[in-house]
C-alpha cells in the first residue's frame, strides 16, 4: 500500500521533507528480506559546483534496532519537515528528530512492542496542521516587454492542530479498530488511545484508511475493511483540556496529565465496489480537505486498480446544520443551551477510468491539486475542481507553474513508489532493485522563438520565492534553473535573477536611508545570494564574475553577522563567572574570519593600485574588475563599509581592553592576537573606509534617477560590467586612492600579498597536505581524517568542523558559530559527511 508523503494518509516508505532530506525504507527481497527493516536518507546535493545529484543514502542505525528489524511499513514527516514517523508492520512507532546535520537524525521517542502485531498494525497515519498560514503564489502576470508582476496570497489550514505553536501531535489508526493520538508535552510525546468500535471480528478490521481536516476542525476518517468491501467514515474531534498559547512557553497543566481527549463518531456506513470494473479492488483512501473556497467540500478519493488500470471514484462529505424552528429554542433550552448538531450526507460523485496503474495519490498545495503517480513512472497533476490533468502549454502572458512554461516531468522506469518534493517540482522513484532514481521538471514543449525564456525564468522566480516565503528548501529549484541555464544563452541567468529579485521585492537599488543592521539579517538577502552564487558556479568549484559578486557579498555577511554576536559576548556578564575564558574564546573563534576581512582588504587594493597605474584597462568594454565593481555597487558597497566599521569597533575594543591591568591573561593574549592580525594587512583600515564613504555620497549625490540607478545596479551585479554612465565615478576612485591611500600604502607587501586562500573566485585547496582545508565558516584551517567530523554544504560545497552543540551552547551561549549548527553561511543545509572526493 502507498500513501501520502507530505501529511501522511495511505503507507508509504519514501518521504521528501520540507528541509530536504528524503527517507526511505528498503523493500524485501528472497535473498535479503532482512532490508525491509532498513531506512536510509538522502538528499540533492551539488557535486562538483555546477551539476547536481541524489547522494548517496546513508543508513538510519537505530530504526532496525528500535524495531527489532521489523518491516518498516510508513514514513511520514511533520508540518515543518523536523520530524520523522517511522512506523513497522506491527504497529510500533518511532519519532526521530532532524536537529542540526541534515542527515543526522536521534530518536526522541518510541512505543513499546505490540503483543499482537497483526492486529495492532497501523493502516493509516497524520501527523496534525500547525496553525499557521499556508502561502500560494498567484500567477506571474506580463508588463512590459520581460517584466511580470507577482504576488503572493495566504490561506488557513483547518485543524485540528497542537495548542501550542512548535509543538507536534500525529493520530493513527490500527485494524482493530482503534485510533492512536501522540501528542508532545514538553519535549516527550505521550499517546492516547480510543475505541473507534468495540470487538471488531477479524473479518472486519480495517486494511486501509486515510485522515483528513474538515472546516469545523474535526478530523474526517475514513476506513475500508476488504473482506466486508465496507467503507466507513469516522467524525473524530480532538478536545484539548489546555489553552491555547501564541507565545513561546507551553500551556500550563499538571504534570504527566493528559492534554486531550478523543471523541468520535460514525457518520458513514456501506459497501462499495468500483462503479465500471468490477475486477478492479480498492487499493487507496486519500480523505483531502476542503480548500478555502466557500464552495469547496470535503472530499474522499477511493481508487480502485487492478493490473490493466484504475478507477478513481470520488466521495463528498457534505455538512448540514439542522434547522429548528424557533419555539424550540423558547423551552428548556433557554437554560441549558445547546449547539445544533450537524448532520453529514455523503455524496457519491463522478469517478474517472485510467488505463494505466495508480500506486499513489495526493493533495498538494494547500489541497488544491491531486497529485497521481503510476506503476510506468509517470507523474499527473490533476486540478482539484474539475480532475483535469495539468499538460505542459507555453503561455508568455501569464505563469502559474512550470508547467505554464512549457515544463513537465520526463518519463522514467517503472516503479514501486513515487515521492514528489515539497516544491512540487522534482520526484523521487524506488525502482525494483531497491534504488532511489531522481527525476525533474524538463521543456517538453520546444518553443522556437526569442521569448521562451522570460516565462520560464518567470516559473523559477514564481517557485523560488513561495519557497523562500515558505520555510522550504529551494534545491531542486536551483537544480533546474543550473541545467536551464547551461544550455541557454547568457542572459537567461540575468532574466532569472532579475525576476527572482523582482518576484521577492528586493531592490538593488538601495535606499538612502537604508540600516545596515537591519538590511543584514533580511532572509531575502542570503536566499537570492545564494542563488546567484550557485548558477554562477561552474565545475570545479569555478565562480563567474556574477558568482564571485554573490560569494564575496556571502562572506561578508557572515563577518557582520559574527561580528555582532562577537562584540555582544564580549560585553556580556557571566552569571557564573569565568568572563575571562568565555572573553578569550569568543575572539579566538573570530580569528580566522578577522584574518579573512584583513586579506579581503588586500584583495580589493590589488586592483585598485592597478588602476592607478593603467586606468584605461579597466574602462574597457570586456573589462572585468571585480574588486572595483564591489565599490560602484550598492549591496557589496554597504556590506564592506559594514565591515570596515566593524574593523574600526575590533580596534577599540583592542585599546580598551589593553588599557585594563586586570585583564585576564587567557584574554589578553586572545586580544594580542586579534591585534596582530589587525595590524598585519598592508592597508590601513580607516583610510581606506574614507575612500568607500565618498564613492558612497558621491553615487547618492549625483544619480538620482531610481529607474536608472536600477539599471546600472543591475548590470554591475548581475553582468558585472561597468556602465558608461559610471566611468567618471572610476577616475574619481582612482584620483582619491591616488592621493590618500597609495602614499600609506606598503607597495611591496601588497603586490606580493597571498589572496588565494579567501577563496572568492574558486575552492581553494591547501596544496601542503592531503588532510588540510579551509573552515568555510571559520576560515581556519581544519584537520581531515577519516571519521565524519566534519560538515559539508549540499549548496555551496563549504566544508566545517562539526561542533559539539551542547558544549558549546551551554559554556558560550553567545558563541556565533551557534547560529550555523543547521544551515550554511549559503542558506542550505550542513549534512555529515566523509567522502573526500566531493571536495575535489
Amino acid at each position: 500500500m502507498t500513501i501520502e508523503n507530505r501529511l501522511g494518509s495511505f503507507l508509504s516508505t519514501i518521504a521528501w521533507s520540507k528541509v530536504g532530506l528524503i527517507a526511505f525504507a528498503s523493500k524485501p527481497t528472497l535473498d535479503d528480506p532482512a532490508r525491509a527493516s532498513q531506512v536510509y536518507t538522502s538528499y540533492i546535493h551539488c557535486t562538483d559546483g555546477e551539476h547536481w545529484d541524489i547522494a548517496k543514502p546513508q543508513l538510519l542505525e537505530d530504526v532496525s534496532r528500535i524495531h527489532d528489524n521489523a518491516q518498516i511499513a510508513h514514513l511520514s514527516w511533520s508540518f515543518f519537515g523536523v520530524e520523522l514517523a517511522c512506523i513497522d508492520a506491527s504497529g510500533r512507532v518511532s519519532i526521530f528528530l532532524h536537529n542540526g546535520l541534515l542527515n543526522h537524525l536521534s530518536c526522541v521517542y518510541h512505543s513499546p512492542s505490540p503483543a499482537d502485531g497483526f492486529s495492532a498494525g497501523i493502516v493509516g497515519f497524520r501527523w496534525l496542521n500547525m496553525n499557521k498560514p499556508i502561502l500560494l503564489n498567484n500567477p506571474a502576470t506580463r508588463q512590459g516587454d520581460k517584466q511580470f508582476h507577482y504576488g503572493i496570497h495566504k490561506v488557513s489550514p483547518f485543524g485540528p492542530w497542537h495548542p501550542h505553536p512548535n509543538k507536534q501531535a500525529c493520530i493513527g489508526v490500527v485494524r482493530s479498530g482503534k485510533v492512536k493520538f501522540w501528542y508532545q508535552q514538553d519535549v516527550r510525546y505521550h499517546e492516547i488511545v480510543q475505541d473507534l468500535e468495540t470487538d471488531l471480528l477479524p473479518e472486519d478490521y480495517y486494511n486501509i484508511a486515510s485522515f483528513g481536516s474538515d472546516r469545523d476542525n474535526t478530523l474526517i476518517l475514513a476506513v475500508y475493511s476488504a473482506t466486508r468491501h465496507n467503507l466507513k467514515l469516522f467524525r473524530i474531534s480532538i478536545q484539548w483540556k489546555v489553552l491555547a498559547t501564541g507565545g513561546g512557553n507551553p500551556p500550563q497543566s499538571k504534570p504527566d496529565a493528559e492534554w486531550a481527549t478523543i471523541q468520535v463518531k460514525r457518520i458513514y456506513s456501506n459497501e462499495i465496489y468500483c462503479p465500471s470494473h468490477s475486477q478492479r479492488e480498492l487499493t487507496h483512501l486519500e480523505v483531502v480537505s476542503p480548500t478555502n473556497h466557500p464552495e469547496s467540500r470535503l472530499a474522499v478519493y477511493a481508487v480502485h486498480s487492478s493490473d490493466k488500470g484504475s478507477t478513481i471514484q470520488k466521495i463528498e462529505v457534505v455538512t448540514l446544520p439542522i434547522m429548528l424552528h424557533s419555539n424550540f429554542h423558547a423551552l428548556g433550552l433557554r437554560r441549558n443551551p445547546m449547539p445544533d448538531d450537524p448532520s453529514d450526507i455523503v455524496q457519491f460523485q463522478d469517478y474517472h477510468d485510467l488505463n494505466k496503474r495508480l500506486i499513489g495519490l495526493s493533495s498538494l498545495y494547500a489541497d488544491n491539486i491531486i497529485c497521481c503517480t503510476y506503476a510506468d513512472g509517470s507523474v499527473e497533476m490533476r486540478q482539484r475542481l474539475t480532475f483535469g490533468e495539468t499538460l505542459p502549454q507555453f503561455n508568455p502572458q501569464s505563469v502559474h507553474n512550470l508547467y505554464d512554461a512549457g515544463f513537465g516531468f520526463p518519463d522514467a522506469e517503472t516503479a514501486l513508489e513515487i515521492c514528489i518534493s515539497p516544491n512540487m517540482v522534482a520526484f523521487v522513484l524506488l525502482n525494483a532493485t531497491g534504488q532511489l532514481k531522481l527525476y525533474y521538471m524538463r521543456p517538453i514543449l520546444k518553443v522556437e522563438n526569442n521569448d521562451a525564456s522570460a516565462p520560464i525564468a518567470a516559473a523559477i522566480a514564481l517557485r523560488h520565492t513561495l519557497a523562500c516565503y515558505s520555510t522550504m528548501t529551494s534545491d531542486d529549484i536551483i537544480l533546474i534553473a543550473s541545467v536551464e541555464s547551461l544550455s541557454r544563452p547568457a542572459d537567461f541567468q540575468q532574466s532569472v535573477l532579475k525576476q527572482t529579485h523582482r518576484a521577492i521585492g528586493f531592490s538593488l537599488d538601495l535606499p538612502k536611508d537604508v540600516q545596515a543592521d537591519k538590511f543584514l539579517v533580511l532572509p531575502s538577502l542570503q536566499k537570492l545570494l545564494s542563488l546567484q552564487a550557485s548558477l554562477g558556479t561552474l565545475s570545479g568549484w569555478r565562480r563567474s564574475p556574477a558568482g564571485v559578486m554573490a560569494w564575496a557579498s556571502i562572506n561578508l555577511r557572515l563577518f557582520s553577522f559574527a561580528l555582532t554576536f562577537t562584540l555582544k559576548a564580549t560585553h556580556q556578564k557571566q552569571p557564573g563567572g569565568g568572563e575571562g575564558e568565555v572573553k578569550g574564546d569568543t575572539i579566538i573563534t573570530f580569528l580566522g574570519l578577522a584574518r579573512w576581512c584583513i586579506d579581503f582588504l588586500a584583495y580589493l587594493n590589488q586592483d585598485l593600485f592597478e588602476l592607478g597605474r593603467n586606468p584605461d584597462k579597466f574602462l574597457k568594454p570586456d573589462s572585468v574588475s571585480l574588486p572595483l565593481i564591489m565599490l560602484l555597487g550598492a549591496v557589496p558597497r554597504l556590506l564592506i563599509r559594514y565591515t570596515l566599521r566593524g574593523l574600526r569597533g575590533l580596534e577599540q575594543l583592542i585599546a580598551r581592553n589593553n588599557s585594563k591591568a586586570d585583564s585576564d591573561p587567557f584574554t589578553r593574549l586572545a586580544y594580542q592576537q586579534l591585534d596582530e592580525i589587525l595590524r598585519s594587512g598592508p592597508v590601513q583600515v580607516g583610510t581606506f573606509e574614507k575612500l568607500v564613504n565618498d564613492v558612497d555620497n558621491f553615487m547618492r549625490t549625483n544619480f538620482q534617477d531610481p529607474a536608472e540607478r536600477l539599471v546600472m545596479e543591475q548590470s554591475l551585479f548581475f553582468n558585472a560590467k561597468i556602465p558608461v554612465e559610471l566611468h567618471s565615478v572610476v577616475h574619481r576612485i582612482r584620483a582619491v586612492y591616488l592621493q590618500r591611500i597609495k602614499p600609506d600604502v606598503d607597495i611591496p607587501t601588497l603586490y606580493f600579498y597571498p589572496t588565494k586562500w579567501l577563496g572568492i573566485t574558486e575552492r581553494y585547496h591547501v596544496e601542503e597536505a592531503d588532510d588540510v582545508e579551509i573552515d568555510g565558516l571559520r576560515k581556519q584551517l581544519m584537520k581531515l581524517d577519516d571519521r565524519p567530523a566534519w560538515r559539508r554544504c549540499v549548496r555551496c560545497g563549504s566544508i566545517a568542523t562539526i561542533e559539539d552543540l551542547t558544549k558549546t551552547y551551554n559554556k558560550f551561549p553567545s558563541m556565533w558559530t551557534v547560529a550555523f549548527q543547521r544551515n550554511c553561511i549559503c542558506g542550505s543545509s550542513w549534512v555529515r559527511c566523509s567522502d573526500r572526493s566531493l571536495l575535489k
